[in-house]
């Protein structure tokens, strides 16, 4: 072997070196935190999809931005302020729509998204320390929020609203578990299994 090919095969190992190191100290670091789980509580679903035919739900939307239903959400906050549910900071996140609801010392994220002519609202954790919200900024990685009295309340009052609306239809709650691997066989009617 001749000088040249390796110091370029000594190159590539030192790179490839740096790579390994970054990435275990990367793991070392951004550990998940420790009071999630990427599955929902026993007898809770936090993934609702619907059908929503009525125009009002897309009267806001613009062609130049890649939200959908605009109004649907302006909807579904008011609904949710008026059953008690605190919501604040309204934002966007990718191409879906969110809020954080507040429930007491409680908070939760909130996201509404069209996906494949299909609406989809998640109720997701809500990170609060520095290491939490540095975790998800890294890693995006989206956890269910753990059981409390709090979130039944708000997964109560998502369901009585959807199901209050004209036009909403086929409203189906599945688990965020089944749901990442495309898992539909056990939808159910309602959040809460006793």
């Amino acid at each position: 072997m001749n000088g040249g090919a390796f110091e370029a095969l000594l190159s590539t190992g030192l790179v490839l070196g740096m790579m390994a190191a970054v990435v275990i100290v990367f793991r070392l670091l951004i550990r998940r935190p420790a009071s999630v789980t990427e599955r929902d509580p026993p007898g809770l679903r936090t993934i609702v999809t619907f059908s929503g035919q009525n125009a009002a739900f897309l009267a806001d939307d613009r062609d130049d931005e890649p939200y959908v239903g605009v109004r649907l959400f302006q909807m579904l906050c008011g609904g949710l302020s008026a059953r008690r549910i605190g919501v604040e900071n309204r934002g966007t996140v990718q191409y879906a729509q969110c809020v954080e609801c507040v429930l007491g010392n409680e908070r939760y994220l909130l996201v509404l998204e069209w996906i494949d002519q299909t609406w989809l609202v998640s109720v997701e954790w809500l990170p609060v320390s520095h290491a939490e919200r540095r975790h998800l900024a890294l890693t995006y990685e989206v956890f269910a929020p753990p059981d409390s009295r709090e979130l039944r309340q708000l997964l109560s009052a998502l369901d009585d609203w959807l199901k209050s609306q004209p036009g909403v239809t086929d409203v189906r709650w599945y688990r965020r578990e089944q749901w990442r691997v495309e898992d539909l066989s056990d939808p159910s009617p309602g959040p809460i299994r006793c």
